[in-house]
């Protein structure tokens, strides 16, 4: 990210002033491990007093990416929530907790640590790319996935580890940087709803020795990009915490297409209005059903978010 020192200390984006009239965008912080993603969303709200909502929830124990939508932005969460994240992950064998990480209480240890350092490197890897592609994978008995109007950590929390059915998540890849067994480090690109946890967990789950399950959990974990922002865009939570409303408005980017990774389509003259409105634009289009396009001014203003049916551009969210 491109930073110049400002006057009263702290930083400041080069490449993208704020229209302060009407506050919209999205501030990319990086979240500190120790701090939930809510906390983050009040530190802002707080400094800048405007709505504001996260874009991919972290887990309290991990760090990294996390998008923050502001103002106005907030109305692109649902668009933008749908993308690819990586992640560092580290892995430790032969233990399994009830939050599939390290914070969790104990369910499962194996019973002899010391044949772990001595599993064959290639079964230890073998394993892992097993789950590259598309995958089953049950959810942490700790998430926010919901169980008869509950989420699953309320349940939990009551002492009832419910397991739900498998649900389809793809990994399209994962990198092994590391491997110092117990302690096996990965890096991991997969899709929106693949839990690095429930991973570590199956993993763990997979490797055996003499046809008992090793057990693992996750150690630690960094998400390093959340779709099309990446830690070369995060500002870290405590240079935030230094900076009053005018610094931190000066790190807010503009949303634009680009960042949707959607389809533009460039509206003019009267129909510009209609869609205001909420009316589909006079002319049609090619594209599948159910497309999601983004219609945009000739300037390049986001107006609205369509949805294409039978060549007409249905109006779903006006901007």
């Amino acid at each position: 990210m491109n930073y110049e020192e400002i006057s009263r200390g702290g930083l400041e984006r080069k490449d993208s002033p704020l229209n302060q009239e009407e506050i919209s965008g999205i501030i990319v912080v990086d979240k500190p491990a120790g701090k939930t993603s809510a906390y983050v969303d009040n530190i802002i709200k707080r400094k800048l007093k405007v709505k504001v909502g996260h874009i991919g929830t972290i887990d309290p124990f991990a760090e990294g990416v996390l998008p923050v939508a502001i103002g106005k932005g907030t109305k692109f969460i649902p668009y933008i929530t749908d993308t690819d994240r990586e992640y560092i992950a580290q892995i430790l064998l032969g233990k399994r907790t009830d939050t599939d990480d390290i914070t969790g209480k104990t369910l499962y240890e194996f019973d002899e640590p010391e044949k772990i350092k001595k599993i064959p490197l290639k079964d230890v890897l073998d394993v892992i790319k097993s789950f590259e592609g598309v995958i089953e994978q049950v959810p942490p008995y700790y998430s926010a996935k919901r169980y008869m109007g509950k989420h699953l950590y309320e349940w939990a929390r009551e002492g009832k580890l419910i397991e739900l059915p498998p649900s389809k998540v793809t990994i399209y890849s994962i990198e092994v940087l590391s491997v110092n067994l117990p302690y096996v480090k990965l890096k991991i690109l997969a899709s929106s709803g693949m839990y690095v946890r429930a991973l570590a967990r199956d993993i763990g789950e997979k490797i055996q020795i003499d046809g008992k399950k090793v057990g693992g959990t996750l150690y630690s974990l960094r998400r390093t990009r959340c779709g099309v922002f990446s830690e070369k865009d995060a500002v870290p939570l405590e240079t935030i915490k230094k900076l009053d409303r005018e610094q931190i408005l000066k790190l807010v980017r503009k949303i634009t297409p680009d960042i949707l990774d959607r389809r533009k389509i460039v509206i003019r003259g009267q129909d510009i209005q209609r869609v205001k409105n909420g009316t589909p634009p006079k002319f049609k289009v090619q594209g599948s059903n159910g497309e999601k396009v983004i219609l945009c001014d000739e300037e390049d203003r986001i107006i609205a978010i369509g949805e294409i049916r039978k060549g007409v551009i249905q109006i779903k969210r006006v901007i």
